[in-house]
């Protein structure tokens, strides 16, 4: 598919009910004529793929116009802080929350995009003249992506106007259906698509990335999940694995490299390549300066980073690690001190202003001139190994790679430390692009090294929109919905070995004993959370599970962006009971007074 793309311009034709296409513009094919040859067929499905792709790849900004919106729905996770100096997240950062916000108008576009473009796909592939199963199969992948982009609208906005046969943009004047209205609409496509004798079980060796029958049963469980079908959503996990997908067996960090990504892990995937046309900036989004010259927008959060459980599956306190006992006597702020360097005694301008900072009594209790960094780096070392494969750590050596830096060669064994001194070469200090403070980095979809890459805005690691942990974890959730508590451990445990984590078990005491369904369900969480940062689905489930509060927001009203330590240093978020589900945008309340406002949103 990815040799396709270059002509999708010329291929998507359908109409968004956003005033954002041409229904006939003079350089692409008219709808009335996109479907009469096998040709021109395969060209106007290929066609379909074409919103999922960005092409402003020199912009990491929250309102780049095109692409899947990947930041800002990681940004409103509880993983990830988002920092822009340009565009900040103003679903968090506004106290009111604006119908007219960037994202809440862009989901919807992305969405309709898609939506109307497979409807006109399923009213006019019958006029091309091809076999009768490669017809049934273009129907099912249509129906799917409908399927998929409909499931999306309805877990932000809960309810949406639904449309299923080519329209104009001037006759988008439906009301919301309800959501459980939208989420059978959903079912119903899904279940065409496995009804359908000739939509392949997957597409793992032909037509690869390409939507299947295991795609299908996946989407559709993930439905009832929602619905709160657990046994219907857990017959439908189970046959995902006999429709020929499975869980990755390798390194956890390892299955997001380019090397793995057509693993039996991957069901749906938005596939990228390092040509130019068919890449992606992520590196430029998570990298540091020292990776590739990234920005580091999309950074870990403090609180995340704070999340991660002990090797031994027990919970982690910054109280708990040797010398750190007075943790919870000392404000957020004076906690820098046990974040700092060794040698400030010899930095009199950086010690003069930690000094300023905590203070002079908590300087001369607690900081360690030789050993301050070996005490917090056991408190990094000793968790589960998922932190340490996923973030870059403090004092931790890294070997990274900027270009035309260093002689042009890779830098070995920097380190991120704070106060930062000078960004060095090799044992250097590792260098942010964010640097007002102390910042964590993102080691997943950030590479290191000479050669990964030819820059930061030619990633070619493909994105997963579905993927078999994820089934495997939801899938164990519905048996612990159902009381199928042994079932559920079992399938956990998969996950966790693979991750080196001890097994859990059922009954007893201990980290690891499972006491009953509801302590299941939050140790799924857990591995829910770790498991999927930075993929875009977190906030997804927290919202889903009532636990957004309790996680980005730390049970507050009030959090925001924060140091290593647990201090707010950057602009402030502010929850909101309101803040889903999402309103329908102004833009499209405007042309539509068939649409519901939500209350408490700004119009």
């Amino acid at each position: 598919m990815k040799k396709i793309l270059m002509i999708l311009t010329m291929a998507l034709a359908a109409t968004s009910c956003m005033d954002i296409l041409d229904v006939a513009p003079e350089d692409q094919i008219a709808s009335e004529n996109m479907w009469t040859t096998e040709e021109l067929a395969d060209k106007g499905m290929a066609g379909l793929y074409f919103p999922f792709y960005a092409t402003q790849l020199s912009s990491t900004q929250l309102r780049r116009a095109d692409g899947l919106n990947r930041q800002g729905i990681e940004a409103m996770s509880f993983a990830t802080d988002y920092y822009s100096n340009n565009y900040p997240v103003e679903l968090l950062s506004l106290a009111t929350k604006p119908a007219n916000d960037f994202q809440v108008w862009y989901e919807w576009k992305f969405c309709y995009t898609i939506i109307h473009a497979c409807n006109d796909a399923i009213a006019n592939l019958h006029k091309a003249d091809m076999s009768a199963n490669k017809l049934a199969r273009y129907q099912c992948e249509a129906r799917f992506l409908r399927a998929w982009a409909y499931n999306r609208l309805n877990m932000l906005y809960q309810g949406v106007p639904v449309y299923l046969e080519p329209i104009n943009n001037e006759d988008c004047t439906r009301g919301q259906s309800s959501v459980d209205e939208v989420w059978q609409v959903i079912l119903d496509d899904l279940t065409y698509c496995i009804n359908n004798p000739d939509f392949p079980n997957n597409t793992l060796n032909e037509n690869y990335g390409r939507p299947s029958k295991g795609a299908a049963y996946a989407l559709r469980g993930m439905v009832y999940m929602w619905k709160k079908q657990y046994k219907e959503a857990g017959n439908d996990f189970k046959e995902v694995e006999t429709c020929g997908y499975g869980l990755w067996t390798g390194e956890y960090a390892d299955f997001f490299k380019y090397e793995n990504e057509k693993d039996k892990e991957m069901i749906f995937s938005l596939q990228f390549s390092e040509e130019t046309g068919y890449c992606d900036n992520i590196q430029q989004m998570t990298g540091a300066r020292d990776t590739y010259d990234g920005w580091t927008e999309i950074k870990p959060s403090a609180d995340f980073v704070d999340y991660y459980k002990n090797a031994d599956g027990s919970d982690f306190k910054w109280s708990e690690v040797d010398g750190l006992q007075d943790w919870d006597l000392l404000t957020p702020k004076q906690r820098e001190i046990f974040f700092c360097r060794d040698g400030l005694e010899s930095m009199s301008s950086q010690k003069n202003a930690l000094i300023k900072r905590v203070g002079e009594d908590i300087y001369q209790k607690y900081y360690l001139n030789s050993g301050n960094e070996a005490r917090i780096k056991k408190a990094y070392d000793s968790r589960d190994p998922r932190l340490q494969q996923t973030v870059v750590t403090p004092y931790v050596p890294v070997d990274c790679y900027k270009p035309n830096y260093a002689g042009d060669a890779n830098q070995i064994g920097k380190q991120l430390r704070w106060p930062l001194k000078e960004q060095g070469t090799n044992g250097g200090d590792f260098w942010l692009d964010k640097r007002t403070s102390a910042f964590y980095c993102y080691r997943k979809y950030n590479e290191f090294e000479k050669g990964r890459l030819i820059s930061r805005s030619r990633c070619h690691t493909d994105w997963p929109l579905i993927r078999y942990t994820d089934v495997l974890l939801q899938y164990a959730e519905a048996l612990a919905q159902t009381d199928q508590l042994g079932e559920a451990i079992r399938l956990v445990n998969k996950v966790r070995t693979r991750a080196h984590m001890p097994a859990l078990t059922e009954g007893g005491s201990g980290p690891c004993a499972v006491n009953g369904n509801e302590d299941m369900l939050e140790r799924i969480r857990y591995e829910r959370r770790v498991e999927f940062c930075l993929e875009g689905i977190n906030f997804f489930d927290e919202v889903r599970w009532g636990t957004y509060k309790e996680t980005k927001f730390q049970g507050k009203d009030i959090n925001g962006g924060k140091s290593w330590w647990g201090e707010l240093v950057e602009y402030n978020w502010y929850y909101t009971d309101y803040m889903w589900p999402w309103t329908a945008p102004i833009s499209e309340t405007q042309k539509n007074p068939n649409l519901t406002k939500r209350s408490g949103w700004a119009y």
